[in-house]
């Protein structure tokens, strides 16, 4: 008897996203060692991500088995079992992982790199946002206008409030559209989605700036009573980024970096993120499209009220996601 030859292990070809990805996160650590003069351990940070990364797969298990209920619901059980089957196959699977690990990466190196701004350029130019904003509105300050403008307690309060759910509206987003059966589809969007934090990241550090109520406080006195919420997170933020900003001098012993507490302006990723999937949901989704461009609208003014961004934060992040949704649909070309 002869023996049959194995046939060739399949290794899947890396996409060019993916390799941006984890480019992205060695030159994070590198800058983070080499010019901020801190260690971290990436094994250990890497680990911390695993809630999140379960998130992320749980969310697109969630998003697919709503759009199987959702196929179900319309076309029967027959049209519901064929879906269900293509979506479990060990290659449709395996590019869940994928889309898991790569989208993990360019986070982690997007919370990394926002934390130690201070350190690895430590110029601020919140007073140059602030003149070309008056610039591009002839001399008017946007930020001051609005709160003016809508003069409502009560409006401020809903602000205070949406403005925490920003989250949750992007993880909306991450389970729909990363459950798309089209392997396609799916790698349209986990190169825009990631291309979008990893540029932001790397914008942050070349346009370093702390925000108008950082820079400009006695602008916000008359709202911060209506946003107990923001007006914490702000105060949380800038203790966290005057520690990072002094831990040369204090050295590193009994210091407690967190990633989630970074401070930066330029662009909005707020309204970069969610234009970014109204714009990706355009000519698939029309009822998430309209959804995310109420809430990009809705994002844009909270944080001009909020005193979070500058108005050009809010322009460059619309850009920036309409860029992103350009690339990705034109680097996978192919039926959509």
């Amino acid at each position: 008897m002869t023996r049959r030859r194995a046939g060739p292990i399949f290794i899947p070809r890396l996409r060019a996203y993916e390799i941006l990805a984890a480019l992205h996160v060695i030159a994070v650590f590198l800058l983070i060692r080499w010019v901020a003069f801190f260690d971290v351990s990436v094994g250990g940070t890497l680990r911390d991500q695993l809630p999140f990364a379960l998130s992320i797969a749980g969310l697109t298990a969630a998003g697919f088995l709503l759009r199987t209920l959702l196929v179900l619901c319309r076309d029967g059980r027959t049209r519901a079992g064929h879906l269900l089957g293509a979506g479990t196959r060990p290659t449709a699977l395996l590019d869940v992982a994928r889309f898991v690990l790569f989208t993990v990466l360019a986070a982690h190196g997007y919370t990394w790199l926002k934390i130690f701004l201070p350190l690895i350029n430590p110029a601020l130019h919140d007073a140059a946002l602030a003149r070309m904003d008056a610039g591009l509105h002839f001399g008017l300050d946007v930020n001051r206008f609005v709160i003016e403008l809508l003069p409502f307690p009560g409006l401020w309060r809903l602000i205070d409030g949406y403005y925490m759910l920003f989250l949750a509206t992007v993880l909306l987003g991450l389970g729909w559209f990363a459950s798309a059966l089209s392997l396609k589809e799916r790698a349209r969007f986990a190169a825009g989605f990631a291309l979008l934090w990893i540029t932001g990241s790397w914008l942050y550090l070349a346009v370093p700036s702390l925000g108008p109520c950082y820079a400009f406080p006695a602008d916000y006195e008359t709202v911060r009573t209506s946003l107990p919420i923001q007006t914490a997170t702000q105060e949380t933020l800038l203790r966290h980024y005057r520690s990072i900003r002094n831990l040369r001098e204090r050295g590193e012993e009994g210091m407690v970096v967190s990633p989630v507490l970074g401070v930066a302006a330029m662009p909005s990723l707020h309204v970069a993120g969610q234009a970014f999937f109204a714009l990706f949901a355009r000519r698939r989704s029309r009822p998430l499209f309209v959804f995310f461009t109420a809430a990009t609208a809705l994002t844009f003014y909270g944080s001009l009220v909020t005193g979070w961004h500058y108005a050009v934060d809010g322009y460059a992040g619309l850009l920036l996601g309409w860029l992103c949704v350009r690339v990705a649909d034109r680097g996978a070309p192919g039926p959509r």
